[in-house]
This record gives C-alpha cells, structure tokens and sequence, in this order.
C-alpha cells in the first residue's frame, strides 16, 4: 500500500481524527496509525500516517502553542502545525498507556493514565482480541495515574488518583479535563459511575462532582468529559449529554442518537463543540447549549474495523517558529 503523506499546515477550524486503518486480523486494535485532517467546512483536506506506532491512534489534542497531541500505547506523538508533519517521538514521558492531555497556562501537562490493572482481566479475550502491552520492568498494564510534566517534557510530579469500577475491569483514568481555576483535574473512568477530581495543587483526592446511582448494567453512567471555560463540565452519558454546574448539578441534559459517544473537543467560536464515537465512526458538531447538530462526519469506521478514536480542533494559534 502506498501511503502519501498529505496533510496539510493547519488552518483555523481544522479537524483531526485518529482513525487507523486496523489491518490485523489477530489484533482488532492494530494497524498503520492514521489522522485525518478535515478544514471548518468538514471537507477532508490530508492525512498524516503516524510513524512509530502499531495500535489505535487517538486522545487527540491541541496545546497552547498549536501542536497537536496523539497517542498510541506508550507512544506520545505531536504533529508541527506549521509544517503538518510528526515530530520526533520524545523519549522524556514514562511509558504509559496514556489517551487524554490537559494543558496549563504555564506550559505545564497533565496526562492521564487510561489503564489500571496488573493483567487483562479474565474473559477479556470475548470482548477483544488486543494485544495489551505491559509497562516494562513493572510487570502491569498500568496504574491509572495522573501525570504532570514540565514545559519541557519531562515528568514533575506523578498522582496517585483513584479509579472507579466500569465493565472491562482494567481502565483508569480515560478521560481528563483541567478545571479552568487549574486547580483541580476532574475525570472518570469511562462508563463507570464516578465523575471523580484530583487536586494538583495539594496533592490530594477530591470529593466526586457527580456519582450516580444504579449498578453499571442500568446505563446510567459516564464516559467523556470536558470544562467549558465558564467552569460548567459537559459530560456524555450514552446516547445523550450533560451540562453540569460546579456543585454537582445538571443543567440540561441533549441528545445525540446512538452510540457511546466517547470523546469530545471544543470549537474555537466559544459555542459549539465536536463529539465522536469510536462505535458508529461518526463526528457530530453540536451547538453546545441548544443541543443543535449543525454538521457531521461519517468515517465508515464501525466495528470490526472502528478505529475512530479521538478528534481534536485546532484553533488558529500562533505557529511554531
């Protein structure tokens, strides 16, 4: 297969998916690692295929300085803007299976550890046939960790944060997102019950925002997670999402449709935001407080090939020199 690397210096209002094109037979998450670059009409304008990589590209975003983030079982990729071509891979983050990153506005980040187990649980192997990589000279998959790094790259400060109970039995902190204050880092366990906040700042467990009630088979659960900069939290819940406030409380609640929608990154304008779901291999742009669907990206991707695993915007920030 020929692949032509043609994504393009990114432009205000683009859009990227991680969507690998999953070509393993014996493992349903590995393939050549793929983001698609579409412009703020939702036309496809290139593709990047990543170097360095074997499984699902994906928790994608966008830091202060325009770079985007990617990534893919120990690997942490970023793409230049200015050139829309991959860096080098860095070797300054321990290897963890990280899949969501929040940015501070001293150059700080914070990324979260989406695995936490010691081995795929048993009976696993029905719902997966991944093959899941341990964290070497450790002997588990991960920790569900909080992990801050400098500026530079290089780690300042690991938080032991608590994970919750969710279907798979081995996923930690899935989805993160950096209260506006900068205080705290609220997260879940997707499909757990728990949205739960860590306090950087003392290093210490928060009460939960929201805990539901039920047991895990109701739906009644969480799964993506963004602030607003008003400090309100849009959180998807299945089929529909939420817009809660800072005590706890939900304001409105808007549907989406089926299926899972698993990962959310807001627009530059202030007013909408873009929802994906790695089930249906679709994007939805929604206008965030009216609930209002106003564009969509259907990739195709759906089950047993569904590789759409994170999408980001990228805002119109000043270039890399």
């Amino acid at each position: 297969m020929i692949r032509v690397q043609s994504m393009q210096p990114f432009a205000e209002g683009d859009i990227f998916l991680g969507c690998t094109l999953l070509d393993n037979p014996d493992d349903d998450h590995a393939g050549i690692g793929r983001i698609l670059q579409f412009d703020k009409h939702l036309n496809l304008r290139g593709v990047l295929w990543t170097e360095g990589t074997t499984h699902l590209v994906g928790g994608l975003a966008v830091d202060p300085n325009g770079v985007l983030w990617a990534f893919d079982n120990h690997a942490v990729l970023h793409v230049n803007p200015k050139a829309g071509r991959q860096m080098p891979i860095a070797d300054t983050f321990l290897p963890r299976f990280y899949r969501s990153a929040s940015f501070a506005k001293d150059g700080s980040i914070y990324l979260g550890e989406h695995l936490c187990a010691k081995d795929p649980p048993p009976g696993i192997e029905k719902m997966t046939t991944n093959t899941f990589r341990h964290i070497p000279g450790e002997s588990v998959l991960g920790f569900g960790y909080i992990y801050k790094y400098k500026p530079d790259w290089t780690l300042d400060r690991v938080f032991k944060s608590e994970t919750a109970p969710e279907f798979t039995g081995f996923k930690g902190v899935t989805h993160s997102t950096l209260h506006p204050s900068e205080a705290f880092i609220t997260y879940t366990t997707e499909t757990s019950k728990r949205i739960m906040r860590y306090d950087v700042v003392n290093d210490r467990q928060m009460p939960d925002l929201v805990t539901y009630p039920g047991d895990m088979m109701d739906g009644n659960w969480v799964i993506a997670l963004r602030y607003l900069p008003d400090g309100r939290l849009i959180a998807t819940r299945g089929e529909t999402y939420d817009i809660i406030d800072e005590d706890g409380t939900t304001l409105a609640t808007h549907t989406l449709g089926p299926l899972n929608w698993s990962d959310i990154a807001l627009c530059h304008d202030g007013a909408h935001m873009l929802v994906s779901s790695i089930f249906n291999g679709t994007v939805l742009k929604v206008h965030v407080d009216s609930g209002k669907i106003v564009g969509r990206i259907v990739t195709g991707l759906v089950k047993p090939r569904r590789s759409l695993a994170g999408v980001a915007e990228y805002p119109g920030l000043p270039l890399l020199a």
